[in-house]
């Protein structure tokens, strides 16, 4: 198929190529109710280019359109204590900086509603979500808090948030600058109003090897740098920009005012994105060993999100891992688009054979380990 030959963000075309797939699946976050509908679920190519001029990542293979945001999309990760925390800490900041108890707040791409329903608990202000994934009937409801199954737009001109959220949404849109630019022109947004923008650092897959981040869902990978020269050429001033989640985020804060900015590129990324083929390789190489050296029906991925599904099905022999683990309920008794493996939940393990549990990401460690512990089990438990 036909590359994507200019940047999505600054519109470049001095590409540098690595990482590539011939298939994938499509949505790892839409789980199967059968293995054999997993195992039949459609893929798509992945190529990582990496733009020399604005530092950005993006699948050059990418065709928009060719993922449905449904109810069945569940990537929830609010059942897990450490992810919790995070987001209340989140939730207690963004409600202390910009006082939002009486105010408005928009929630885009809000999917089952955790975050906008915390935000509002904490700060007393009135909410609205928009996704097309969100589900009614998922825990409890708060006082002054709504949703719509649908997209935030110009259809909805009487929506005038204060401050609008958009976590985890930007990395999925083919064209993020037009994406930033309706919503700074929608009729409600108004000079004053603070946008709160969230994604995966994309140094974190590149410095720390977060290699199981590469789906396909995620047209782009954002960088410090082109993420605020995507908010800034979208006509937003940036107020405040930073890294959380253990480095694995990306924030950035900004009202619709047009500013300039210089912001030089630095050398050391090109030079990252050179290596990470060869080291890509090598990693995926290591774990075909480790599992090479375990019984499959005593190994278990716990995580059952983009990483999780990545990782079996990309690792060899990883479609031979007899299950992936996950604490969200949702998941639970699904199947992994790809390689069909079934989803369990923690308890289904209790008196189980195992030899290892494979950690998605280093931040849950201490929560899993736990989790084993009270399940009387022992294996090894090794972070992806």
């Amino acid at each position: 198929m036909r590359l994507r030959g200019d940047c999505p963000v600054c519109r470049q075309k001095d590409l540098l190529h690595s990482v590539s797939f011939e298939a994938i699946p499509f949505s790892c976050n839409s789980l199967h109710p059968d293995a054999n509908s997993a195992v039949a679920a459609p893929t798509g190519q992945f190529v990582l280019a990496f733009c020399r001029s604005c530092e950005h990542f993006f699948n050059a293979a990418f065709e928009d359109g060719r993922i449905g945001y449904t109810q069945n999309y569940e990537n929830s990760l609010h059942f897990s204590p450490r992810f919790v925390a995070f987001v209340e800490d989140l939730a207690g900041r963004l409600s202390t900086a910009y006082a939002l108890d009486g105010k408005t707040v928009v929630d885009i791409g809000c999917g089952k509603g955790d975050f906008l329903k915390r935000l509002c608990s904490t700060s007393g202000a009135r909410g609205i979500g928009f996704d097309r994934s969100f589900e009614d009937n998922r825990g409890e409801n708060v006082a002054g808090v709504e949703f719509i199954n649908d997209w935030f737009g110009d259809a909805y001109p009487d929506v005038k948030p204060d401050f609008v959220s958009c976590r985890h949404v930007l990395e999925h849109i083919a064209s993020p600058i037009a994406f930033l630019q309706g919503l700074r022109s929608h009729p409600g947004v108004g000079p004053s109003t603070v946008f709160y923008i969230e994604v995966p650092n994309a140094l974190y897959t590149l410095r720390d090897m977060g290699i199981w981040d590469l789906i396909y869902e995620h047209v782009s990978y954002f960088t410090p740098h082109s993420l605020r020269t995507a908010i800034q050429e979208a006509g937003f001033e940036v107020l405040d920009q930073g890294a959380s989640f253990g480095n694995q985020y990306l924030f950035i804060e900004a009202k619709p005012l047009q500013t300039g900015g210089d912001f030089s590129i630095s050398g050391e990324i090109d030079a990252l994105v050179r290596r990470f083929d060869q080291t890509y390789r090598d990693k995926v190489a290591w774990w075909r060993d480790y599992l090479a050296g375990r019984d499959p029906e005593q190994t278990v991925v716990w995580g059952a999100g983009s990483k999780g599904i990545t990782f079996v099905n990309v690792v060899p022999l990883g479609p031979r891992i007899s299950a992936l683990v996950d604490v969200n309920p949702h998941k639970q008794g699904r199947f992994a688009p790809g390689t069909g493996t079934p989803v369990i939940g923690p308890e289904s393990l209790r008196g189980r054979p195992l030899q290892s549990i494979i950690v998605m990401n280093p931040l849950y460690r201490d929560e899993v380990a736990q989790a084993a512990n009270r399940l009387g089990l022992a294996p090894d438990i090794i972070v992806a």
